[in-house]
């Protein structure tokens, strides 16, 4: 019984260990993609875009 006890406990601890580990390794990275990103984005010239604009007329549910 103790055997089985200390299996699934070790067993939840490495899962905990494995997940904040890859969460953390991932957030990490986009981390330093984002840091690259915008210092990429500062050198260029921004585009202004004039998008159009759509009416949707419908009845009303009386």
């Amino acid at each position: 019984m103790k055997s089985t006890l200390t299996t699934r406990m070790t067993a939840l601890m490495v899962a905990g260990l494995l997940t904040v580990v890859t969460n953390g390794s991932m957030l990490q990275s986009f981390d330093a993609v984002a840091h690259n990103a915008s210092s990429v984005h500062k050198a260029q010239t921004p585009v202004l875009v004039k998008l159009d604009t759509v009416t949707v007329i419908a009845k009303a549910n009386a």
